[in-house]
C-alpha cells in the first residue's frame, strides 16, 4: 500500500477531514454538527493568520488516513517578533498507526522550520507522538505542572473529607504567610482596578503603551484573545482587565474559569507596570469566594519560577489532558534568537489551554 502527502488549506478539506475524525470519535462532540463547530472554531480562532493542514491519503483510493494541523502564533521578546508553529489535531487511521504515516506527518513540522516559514515549533503530544518528535530532533520539555494557591481551604477540605475542615484556618494562615513573604521580596507594583470585561469592550482597548517584554511572551491581538477563549464551544471563560486608576489605561488582562476555583488560562501584562503573578494576586484578592487559584504551565519556565516564589505550590498536573501532554520544541541553531527559543527559563508563556 502506498501513500501520498500534501499540504492543504483547512477550509478546502473541512468536510472530508471532519468525517475522518467523526468516524473515529476523536473529539468530545456528540454529533457531526458538533464536530463541524469544533473544526470551525479551531481553524479560525486558534491561529493568528492562515492555518495549515497536512494530509496523508491512500494513493489507490484517495482516502484520508492521516492529518496534522498547524496554527500560527506570534510571540515576542523585546522588539523582536517570533513566528511560532503550534501543531494540533494529529491523528492517523488505526490501520496505519504502525506505518510511516505518523512520522511523515510530523516531519512536515520540521520542514516548516527548515524552510524558514516559522522560527519555532512548540509541540504538544501524547507519549507516542512525543517519542516520534524526539527522534526527529525536538527537545523535550516534559509535561505541564499545576501551580496552586489556596485562598480558602474550608470548602476544599470539606469536599475531600468533612472532618478535615477543622484544620482549614491553619491552612489558610499558612498560605497567607507564604503570600505575604513573597510580596515583601517582590518589587512594589501599581495599585490597579480590576474589572470584568465584555468581549467587544476588550476588543477596543489599547495596549500600544505596553513596554517591550524582557521575556518570550505571546503577542496576541485583542480579537484573537476573544475568539480563542470566550468563543470556544461548550466552554465558559471570564475575562478581566486591570486598569490604572489615574489614566484608565489597560495594564493587564487575565482569562479564567469561573470562581470559586479559578483556573488561569492566560495572563498578559505591561511589564513596566505589573508582572503576571502580581496581576493574578490582584485579581484573586478582588474577587469574592475564591477557594483556589490554579495555573498550569511548563515547570522549567520563568513563569513557573515566579509562581513558586510567590508562594504557589508546585505539583504534577491532575487534569488528564495536561498530565498526558508532553511539550517539545524545535528551532534551527542559526536562528538569531536560538538561545531564547531553546531555553524555557526565558519564557513567560501560558500553556494552560487544552486547545493549543
Amino acid at each position: 500500500m502506498s501513500f501520498e502527502f500534501k499540504r492543504a488549506d483547512p477550509r478546502a478539506i473541512r468536510d472530508e477531514v471532519v468525517d475522518f475524525f467523526w468516524s473515529h470519535h476523536r473529539w468530545p462532540g456528540d454529533t457531526r454538527e458538533d464536530y463541524l463547530r469544533i473544526w470551525d472554531w479551531r481553524y479560525s480562532a486558534l491561529s493568528e493568520g492562515p492555518s495549515l493542514s497536512y494530509l496523508a491519503r491512500l494513493k489507490e483510493t484517495g482516502e484520508v488516513v492521516g492529518h496534522i494541523g498547524v496554527y500560527r502564533r506570534n510571540f515576542r521578546i523585546g522588539s523582536t517578533d517570533i513566528s511560532v508553529c503550534v501543531p494540533g489535531n494529529l491523528f492517523v487511521h488505526p490501520d496505519w498507526q504502525q506505518n510511516i504515516v505518523g512520522v511523515r506527518l510530523l516531519m512536515f513540522l520540521r520542514s516548516l522550520i527548515q524552510g524558514r516559514e516559522f522560527d519555532l515549533v512548540l509541540g504538544f503530544g501524547n507519549q507516542v507522538a512525543n517519542a516520534m518528535l524526539l527522534r526527529l530532533g525536538f527537545r523535550e520539555l516534559g509535561a505541564m505542572h499545576s501551580y496552586v494557591d489556596v485562598r480558602d481551604a474550608g470548602s476544599v477540605l470539606r469536599r475531600r473529607k468533612p472532618a478535615l475542615a477543622v484544620i482549614a484556618p491553619l491552612v489558610n494562615v499558612g498560605f497567607a504567610a507564604r503570600r505575604l513573604l513573597a510580596r515583601r521580596r517582590a518589587r512594589p507594583d501599581a495599585v490597579l482596578r480590576v474589572r470584568k470585561l465584555a468581549a467587544e469592550h476588550f476588543v477596543s482597548l489599547d495596549r500600544s503603551h505596553w513596554a517591550p517584554p524582557a521575556r518570550l511572551v505571546a503577542c496576541e491581538s485583542n480579537r484573537f484573545v476573544i475568539d480563542r477563549y470566550l468563543n470556544e464551544p461548550q466552554a465558559e471563560r471570564h475575562l478581566y482587565g486591570l486598569f490604572d486608576p489615574r489614566t484608565d489605561s489597560l495594564e493587564a488582562f487575565i482569562v479564567t474559569e469561573p470562581a470559586p476555583r479559578i483556573k488561569i488560562w492566560d495572563c498578559q501584562s505591561n511589564p513596566a507596570t505589573i508582572d503576571s503573578v502580581s496581576a493574578i494576586e490582584a485579581l484573586a484578592s478582588a474577587l469574592d469566594r475564591v477557594e483556589t487559584v490554579l495555573v498550569p504551565t511548563q515547570p522549567e519556565s520563568r513563569l513557573a519560577s515566579d509562581l513558586v516564589g510567590a508562594g504557589f505550590l508546585d505539583r504534577e498536573a491532575t487534569d488528564p489532558t495536561e498530565a498526558g501532554t508532553y511539550l517539545s520544541v524545535y528551532s534551527l541553531p542559526d536562528n538569531p534568537c536560538s538561545a531564547v527559543l531553546s531555553d524555557p527559563a526565558n519564557w513567560d508563556i501560558w500553556l494552560g489551554s487544552r486547545h493549543y
